[in-house]
Parts: C-alpha cells; structure tokens; sequence
C-alpha cells in the first residue's frame, strides 16, 4: 500500500525539532558516504514552444519543471522530489518516498507546507556548525512566511538575542517584526536600510529572490561573521556580493548542487577571483566531521543553500514513519492484478 499525505496531513505532525533532527541526519549521512545525491536538473518551457535544460541561456521567469533525487542506505529511503514554477496555476510540488529494500512505493507526499519547515531546519543546521559563539545578533533580509521560520529554527539551536529586518514593503514588515518579537521573546527590530541592519550584527540572513546583492559586506561592523544565503539559487544571481564570499569559507550545500547554481561563487569564479579550490566544503562534510566546524579563528563564513535532495528524503521518511504510526493518510493500491492482452 501507498500512503498519500496532502499538505493539511502534515500541519502539527511533526515539530520543528523533528525537521531539524531530519536535515541534520540526511547531511551526515551525505557526508559519511552513505547517501547519493542527484542535483536538481530543469526543463524550461520557451515562448517558441520549445523545451530545453541549458541554465547558461539564463530562462529567467521561464515556466519550468524542476526535479532532484537522493537515496539514503542507513534509513533505507530513496526519493524524488518533483516541482513547477512559473506555470500559470498554483506551485505543484510532491515527493516520491521508495524503501530500498523492498522496493515499495511507500509514499508520494504534497511537500508544499514541510518544505517551509525544511528550509528553516536547513538554516538551523548550518547556524549551529558555522556561526559564531555566544550571543548573537542577526541582520535579516526578507520578511515572508520563510523568514518566520527561520528564525525560529535558528533560536532553536543557537542563542539568538536580537534580530534587525530590512524589507522593501513597510507595513508588512513592521507587522512582521511585532509577530515575531511577541512569537520569540526577544527583539525583532525594524531598520530603514541594509547598512542599519549589519550594525552590530555577527550574522546575516537573505531570504529573498534578488537577483542583486542586497548588503554591501563593507558595512559590516563586526570581524567574525557568519552568512546563511537562502534565498535565491540562480548561477546569474546572488545574494551577497564577491567581496564577502572570497574573503570567507564557502559551505556548499552539496558539491555538484552549489557548483551548478550558487552564483554567489560562480560569478566570482567566471570573473577570475576565486576558484572551486577555494570552496572550504559542503555541509556534508562539516556536519559529518570530515571538515571542522567553525573555528575560533575564521573571521566570515557562509552558506549557499539551494535546497537538495537529501533534506527531502530524510524528512521525508521520518514524517511517513510519523504518519503511519498516527494513522494519517490515505492508503491507495497499486500492483493490481491485470492480464497481459490487447
């Protein structure tokens, strides 16, 4: 039997903890040699009525079909994630979940509402192998539903104390930081500009989808820095700009992922000012002991986070577990007997 989980299956299932627990798992894993990664790949749909999967002719807001793979040994999980965007309905995007020993189609899950606490819990691990120690202070840029989540993800795992938001949109984001200072306990502050943001911070968050730096890494006033990038994935784009990134160590979420998309080091390697050999790791490594965690020493870092597969098919499994243990779902059947006649 297959158990089909909708988007309204999952709310309250799993705790934020759960996801965190999940991502954590499916990094070591990655990183320990027990998990294969499949990067994203994309089919854009041109104007022309043509179709092609060439990210160097830059298909900007082109309607797209979008999926990534991943298999994990220790918890006998493989998966595939499958997305639009761009299309003229809602965003679609669902979750294959196989067991690799029988073979079974365990699942096929919407993931629209676990993705939302699956970034978060991304966020939360790199924060807690990468930022600095002791309190911190964090400059954000963005206030969606993902910047909520995020933020309590990072409080989650690292002593947060005040958080300081620039957003383009005044009235959404002075809400935003009323929700949040009231949802944490601690301040969420609004500020006019990117550069009030930085001051005092020793961490940044971007979650948005410019295409363009959206701080200058000169205003900032503090020597050690950690960055989570978690917004846009683009290899012509970027979040932060190349004075920061070469001047940091580079975490990749995956190797082959990042090395296709994140232009925050693509851009900079096309223009000659850093390598692949300056990429410090993936999170795999770091968070699997293969590279050490922050170090007392490092003075910027940051991760790139695009979204991969074995954040998928950890939570994945362990929300189908929950699911099946809770009698959640609905059970469908495939495999029915059938006759092979014309």
């Amino acid at each position: 039997m297959t158990l089909i989980l909708r988007n309204n299956d999952l709310q309250g299932l799993f705790k934020l903890e759960d996801y965190i627990e999940a991502v954590e798992l499916g990094y070591r894993e990655k990183g320990k040699g027990r998990a294969a990664n499949f990067a994203r790949k994309c089919a854009w749909f041109d104007k022309d009525g043509s179709v092609h999967s060439d990210r160097s002719r830059r298909p900007e807001g082109l309607p797209a079909l979008k999926f990534k793979a991943a298999a994990i040994s220790d918890i006998s999980a493989a998966g595939m994630n499958v997305y639009t965007t761009g299309m003229t309905g809602d965003l679609q995007t669902f979750q294959l979940l196989f067991d690799t020993v029988t073979g079974e189609l365990l699942s096929i899950m919407e993931v629209l509402y676990y993705d939302w606490f699956k970034t978060a819990a991304v966020a939360a691990v790199a924060a807690k192998y990468l930022s600095p120690e002791g309190p911190l202070k964090m400059a954000l840029f963005g206030s969606g539903r993902h910047a909520r989540t995020e933020l309590h993800a990072v409080k989650a795992v690292c002593d947060l104390q005040r958080v300081q938001v620039f957003s383009r949109k005044e009235e959404p984001l002075r809400k935003f930081c009323v929700s949040m200072s009231k949802e944490l306990d601690i301040e969420v502050v609004p500020v006019l500009s990117p550069d009030h943001a930085l001051e005092g911070a020793n961490m940044v968050t971007t979650m948005t989808t410019s295409a363009q730096p959206v701080f200058d890494s000169k205003s900032l006033t503090e020597s050690q820095v950690h960055v989570n990038a978690m917004g846009r994935h683009d290899p012509w784009a970027r979040e932060v700009d190349e004075n920061f990134v070469v001047n940091s160590k580079v975490v990749l979420d995956e190797w082959e992922c990042g090395l296709d998309e994140a232009g925050e080091v693509l851009i900079p390697i096309a223009d000659g000012l850093m390598t692949t050999e300056d990429v410090y790791a993936d999170l795999g490594d770091v968070v699997s002991g293969n590279k050490p965690a922050r170090q007392k020493d490092w003075t910027y870092s940051i991760f790139l986070s695009g979204g991969v597969a074995v954040e998928d098919v950890a939570v994945a499994k362990m929300i189908y577990e929950k699911a099946v243990a809770n009698n959640v779902g609905e059970e469908i059947a495939f495999g029915l007997p059938y006759e092979w006649e014309m």
